[in-house]
């Protein structure tokens, strides 16, 4: 259960850091660079987030979800 909260934060951390980025190259016009690079963190982020959610197991019965 420990390993899913790592997994979990690290993914929120690499969306928190590729969002950063996206808003970080709109506003600062002399680093385009950062908004594909922000688009491609945050996207697999995203992907991250899904396939962790995917491997999670279900709950045995109603009352522990």
């Amino acid at each position: 259960m420990a390993r899913s909260g790592l997994v979990y934060g690290g993914v929120l951390l690499a969306l928190t850091a590729g969002v950063a980025a996206l808003l970080a190259g709109e506003f600062f016009h002399g680093v385009a660079y950062l908004v594909p690079v922000g688009g491609v963190l945050a996207l697999l982020a995203v992907g991250g987030l899904t396939a962790a959610i995917a491997r999670a197991d279900p709950p045995a019965t109603a009352e522990e979800g």
